[in-house]
């Protein structure tokens, strides 16, 4: 089936990405990456506001404390949204200044995943790393181009993509040690028009997939086999996350990075946000700590 979005927001983001739905504040916090730039979007509103951060951005998830947890091309921040303070937590690639954090999530235990990237070209040099909450920091994978599409399915399996490979892996995952091993295909996206981006659970068990490049948010079934579609006016889709008291909807994430200047005239929304009334409520995303 294919679902019709609504125009939710005119962000007219260079880059957004990373949605963070806040069941407190009753908000959506994102960000636009290359801009530097937090956003909350309070539910009802017609606009944003904004906070500036000290480097680009790719990461980003709430920690139980009501604070958030961000990742930047200089390392992990903790932000406190109502007061506007950023503080340096830690930074996992010291030795490699020319890459940024990409991509966060918390596993069923609140720890933090987060991957990282290079903002120079698109060799293999990013990893994945788990951050423990007294914020140690583990390597888990190596030689990767662009983190994205992590998740977890149950207590013992996730989900993560190399967008650069069009992969999505699933992998077994040990609850109490935070270990992963058995990487196997989830979805081959080779012969998609997109590339794999950001991704939300159902309460179904199914898979909202973000398609850079393709113009679509897919919904995979818990075994790969696609199931909807939800088609937007603009074709770089970066991310998408359950919002509402029931997280009864889906918002998605458009953006205008890589658009020549013909396409931005075309595509008038490309960087506005999109919602979708969805068939089945989305699953409370672990917040960290």
């Amino acid at each position: 089936m294919s679902w019709q979005p609504s125009l939710l927001l005119q962000a007219q983001t260079e880059l957004g990405e990373c949605p963070v739905w806040d069941p407190s504040r009753n908000c959506l916090f994102f960000m636009d990456i290359t801009e530097r730039k937090l956003l909350r979007l309070n539910w009802g509103s017609v606009a944003a506001s904004t906070l500036q951060l000290p480097a680009i951005g790719g990461g980003l998830v709430l920690a139980r404390d009501g604070r958030l947890i961000a990742g930047l091309q200089t390392g992990i921040y903790r932000i406190d949204p109502d007061q506007g303070s950023i503080s340096f937590l830690v930074d996992p690639e010291p030795d490699k200044p020319d890459n940024r954090l990409n991509e966060a999530k918390c596993d069923p235990q609140g720890r933090l995943w987060i991957g990282s990237m290079s903002t120079k070209d698109r060799s293999p040099s990013g990893g994945l790393y788990r951050v423990d909450t007294d914020f140690h920091v583990t390597p888990v994978l190596s030689d990767i181009v662009i983190p994205n599409s992590l998740v977890w399915v149950s207590d013992d399996r996730m989900l993560f993509a190399d967008s650069y490979k069009r992969m999505i892996w699933s992998f077994q995952f040990d609850a109490e040690s935070g270990a992963i091993c058995d990487r196997r295909i989830f979805v081959d996206c080779s012969d998609q028009p997109g590339i794999p981006d950001g991704i939300a659970l159902d309460a179904e068990g199914c898979l909202w997939c973000s398609q850079f490049g393709g113009g679509r948010v897919i919904r995979y079934s818990s075994i790969g086999r696609l199931v909807d579609v939800v088609s937007l006016p603009t074709t770089q889709v970066t991310s998408c996350a359950f919002v509402g008291e029931q997280l009864q909807q889906l918002v998605i994430i458009t953006t205008k990075r890589l658009l020549g200047e013909k396409e931005r005239i075309e595509q008038a929304h490309a960087g506005d946000l999109f919602i979708v009334d969805a068939p089945a409520p989305g699953v409370p995303v672990t917040m960290f700590g």
